[in-house]
This record gives C-alpha cells, sequence and structure tokens, in this order.
C-alpha cells in the first residue's frame, strides 16, 4: 500500500524529521491522497536506506484556544466524550474520558501562569 513515491518524499521533501540515539533518521509526511495520513519512515543512519515504514491513521491536530476576556488558555489534545473534570490546582483543570485519557486542560489566570507571548494561538472574540 505504501508506494515508492510516497518513501521518496518522505526521504527528500519530511515536514518533520528526528534523529534517534542509534544514528537512525524518522522523517514524516503528509499524504494527501489517503485524507491527510501520515507516513513514518525509518532510515538507516546513511540517510537513503528504507529501514521500516508505517502509515498513521489520520491525524488531528491539538488546538490551543485563548480567551483574553478571561485570561483562559484551552488546550485540546483530542476530541472525545469528558467523562470526568479534575481539579489540578484553584486555576487548572483537567478534562478526561471514561478510560481517564487527557482530553483538555484548562488554566485560568494563563498570562501570569504560562508563556502565552511565546507562542502562537487562536484568541477567541469576546
Amino acid at each position: 500500500m505504501i508506494t515508492d513515491q510516497w518513501l521518496e518524499r518522505a526521504i527528500k521533501h519530511p515536514i518533520r524529521e528526528e534523529v534517534q540515539s542509534d544514528g537512525r533518521i524518522r522523517r514524516w509526511v503528509r499524504i494527501e491522497e489517503l485524507a491527510g495520513r501520515h507516513l513514518r519512515v525509518v532510515l538507516l543512519p546513511d540517510g537513503e536506506t528504507v529501514h521500516k515504514a508505517f502509515l498513521y491513521p489520520q491525524v488531528r491536530a491539538m488546538k490551543i484556544k485563548y480567551f483574553a476576556d478571561t485570561d483562559t488558555l484551552y488546550i485540546e489534545f483530542r476530541r472525545g466524550v469528558v467523562a470526568e473534570t479534575r481539579d489540578l490546582d484553584q486555576d487548572t483543570v483537567l478534562d478526561v474520558d471514561a478510560e481517564g485519557n487527557l482530553c483538555a486542560i484548562t488554566v485560568e489566570r494563563a498570562s501570569k501562569r504560562t508563556g502565552i507571548p511565546e507562542f502562537s494561538y487562536e484568541q477567541i472574540a469576546a
């Protein structure tokens, strides 16, 4: 199912690259022909020989929203039915699903507690 064209694209034009401690190189490419699924290719240290290749299901991006009117930061890690909301501290709330997986985190007084100016975010109008 993985084509030579996709492998070549991952080798020459990756969207992300990591070098493992053993020298192998991991590269990722988005495959638009497969509804945006990602291909991860693991290369030997020579940067050309394919060791392994994996297709991932469609990846949903994490969403970060900042509500300036309430100085609240909301980070959604995954979509899902929230089964429980847990207080981490008086200004931090965690949303988890029925299996205990983290769905989202809400941070109050965010401008004082996080590096908001140091990353990009979507500001929601009041």
